[in-house]
């Protein structure tokens, strides 16, 4: 009889656990997304949805990287930013997003493909949820055609700082400690920057 009671017990607490997590998901209280789509897990990834809402509560930019999962250079960049610790430190800062191209919210709007349909493509929204058209890839090797293209961590990051500067209000960034680091990073990936995105139909 005790066997019985410790066994139904158990199959009673599994079945709690299995109805709370199943609300919890149902009513979007999880709010770290579970997938980071090769971006790395030890980033803070958020749907799509919930980013453009948690941004208006905690007044961050969003950083939003439109990927394909057979993209080579996407797949190159995956490589790189999950090894970066400054994109790690600097994502803090920000509500950060990946979603692949194929999602329906992507295709349908043209704020998620500014220039062109290609991808690896990272965007950068206010807290409000508008577009900052003037955050893309500055590097000089970046190609104009393909202006939010990035195939590595430094212009990544300098792009990342440069929303910083000048879009958010909050005296918890100091870019000084920053800007030594690009100058290095550059030099690391100098020669990455001859890769071209691919171009979607």
């Amino acid at each position: 009889m005790r066997f019985f009671f410790k066994y139904a017990s158990v199959l009673n607490l599994a079945s709690i656990a299995d109805q709370v997590v199943g609300l919890a998901l149902a009513s979007g209280d999880l709010k770290n997304y579970d997938s980071d789509r090769g971006f790395g897990n030890i980033f803070k990834w958020r749907t799509l949805n919930d980013a453009f809402k948690e941004a208006k509560l905690t007044r961050k930019p969003i950083f939003l990287v439109v990927h394909r999962p057979w993209c080579p250079a996407c797949k190159k960049l995956k490589i790189n930013f999950e090894k970066s610790i400054k994109l790690l430190d600097l994502s803090k800062h920000f509500v950060m997003v990946n979603v692949e191209n194929t999602a329906d919210m992507v295709n349908n709007s043209g704020k998620f493909y500014p220039d062109g349909k290609y991808v690896p493509r990272i965007l950068f929204f206010t807290p409000d949820g508008e577009l900052i058209q003037d955050a893309y890839n500055r590097s000089p090797k970046a190609d104009p055609e393909f202006r939010y293209f990035y195939n590595s961590p430094a212009p990544i990051i300098e792009t990342m700082v440069y929303v910083l500067k000048h879009y958010v209000k909050s005296g918890s960034f100091e870019p000084a400690q920053y800007e030594g680091e690009l100058k290095k990073a550059e030099i690391i990936d100098d020669k990455s920057d001859s890769d071209k995105p691919t171009v979607l139909d």
